[in-house]
């Protein structure tokens, strides 16, 4: 049975759309499960905050710094324990359930793309809810978390901290403490040891996921008008 299409504009230029990149693809994902290098650039230092925030692991990075034997080594043990692939896993499993579900309305902004920085925000809030979980054990919570990064002579001092993981674990460990949250993603904390961000990649990706979006909604929409997009 034939089927009246005619009021789908240049329906050609739509099926070439659709099939030359119907697969959605999020490249700096699976590089930075794989340790793919990429062109390198830092996130702002003073500000905890990240809008670049596709990033590569390099598989020497943890082991760079020259640790102190002496004193705790308490955060970086907890960075042990957070799974950072699991939350690349998750974003990816999140914006492809937003592709499979994309609708029959072509607007690649009716959902909001899962990107690297806000995974990794929730990788933070998972470390610094540990710690903060601990400074509330103490009786004066501020005092203990100022004492475990810039007293050299306290037993909580931790040792094995650049000045600028020190800075930055402070700002956020205190953050947690008086407000319940953080705020921003900060990749010089001593979690992402061995990432690097690239700033170039990160546009890149969201216009593959818009991209697919959008496909995935042409394809709905050709399928209800009839056409079979299958071969």
């Amino acid at each position: 049975m034939e089927h009246d299409i005619s009021h789908i504009k240049d329906i050609g230029d739509i099926m070439n759309i659709f099939f030359n990149s119907r697969i959605y693809t999020n490249q700096s994902f699976v590089n930075a499960l794989f340790g793919k290098q990429q062109k390198t650039t830092r996130s702002q230092d003073a500000g905890c905050s990240g809008t670049r925030d596709t990033l590569t692991i390099s598989a020497s990075g943890k082991e760079k710094l020259v640790k102190n034997t002496n004193g705790r080594t308490h955060n970086t043990n907890v960075d042990k324990s957070i799974d950072l692939k699991s939350y690349i896993a998750s974003a990816q499993k999140t914006n492809q359930k937003i592709i499979d579900n994309a609708g029959t309305q072509i607007n690649a902004k009716t959902s909001e793309y899962m990107s690297t920085g806000k995974a990794f925000r929730g990788a933070l809030t998972e470390k610094y809810s540990k710690l903060g979980a601990e400074a509330k054990t103490h009786s004066n919570p501020e005092n203990y978390i100022h004492a475990k990064y810039f007293d050299k002579s306290s037993d909580y001092y931790e040792t094995n901290l650049t000045d600028t993981e020190r800075r930055i674990a402070y700002n956020y460990e205190m953050q947690m403490w008086r407000t319940g949250k953080i705020n921003g993603v900060n990749y010089q904390d001593s979690l992402f040891r061995g990432i690097e961000v690239d700033g170039d990649s990160v546009d890149s990706d969201k216009i593959q996921f818009e991209r697919a979006l959008v496909n995935s909604q042409i394809s709905n929409i050709l399928k209800q008008a009839g056409v079979d997009t299958s071969s």
